[in-house]
């Protein structure tokens, strides 16, 4: 007789989080549920995928591996730093308190699609994984776009362009320029 798996919220518990993440991280995930601050994109029975506010919105994936392990996926540094975050301990949190799923809310395939910002500026969706872009002055320099990464900027342009697509055009230029070079 085939056993039924596990779902993800029946393995999820307030003890399970806090021993994969610490106290103090367990401690801050559960402020940031507190405050509201998960939204579910989807929930099925072994997987659940929601956005998390932080100092930028955060997608974090919660799901059960093939031996019923929970595994977290979270688009913040500190899940690639140290491990287990503040923001998947917010949406398992978020799990434990919400309604069990329905085949409505679960996704209708896991492959990602590439957007159309993906497909036409692939080197900066790349770039915003693990930095980001600012687009707009920032009363320091004539710059209209700059290009970062945690030791600071990398490239700036965008002051002799009247469109955005143009600035874009131009950032995409130097990112592939160096990811060439690095």
């Amino acid at each position: 007789m085939k056993t039924q798996k596990p779902f993800l919220q029946s393995i999820l518990s307030h003890a399970k989080l806090r021993e994969l993440a610490g106290e103090k991280v367990f401690a801050r995930g559960e402020e940031y549920c507190g405050r509201r601050l998960v939204n579910l994109l989807y929930h099925a029975s072994r997987e659940a995928a929601m956005e998390v506010e932080g100092s930028l919105p955060y997608r974090v994936e919660l799901r059960l591996s093939d031996d019923d392990k929970i595994e977290a996926e979270c688009t913040c540094p500190a899940m690639q730093d140290w491990g287990f975050c503040k923001h998947a301990v917010a949406a398992g949190l978020f799990l434990i308190a919400a309604p069990a799923p329905t085949h409505k809310n679960s996704p209708k395939s896991r492959k990602e699609e590439k957007d159309s910002f993906a497909q036409r500026y692939p080197n900066l969706a790349g770039w915003i994984k693990d930095g980001h872009i600012e687009i707009g002055r920032d009363g320091y320099s004539t710059s209209m776009i700059r290009v970062i990464d945690e030791g600071g900027v990398v490239w700036e342009g965008g002051t002799r362009h009247k469109s955005i697509d143009k600035m874009l055009e131009e950032a995409e230029q130097a990112v592939k320029e160096w990811f060439d070079e690095n």
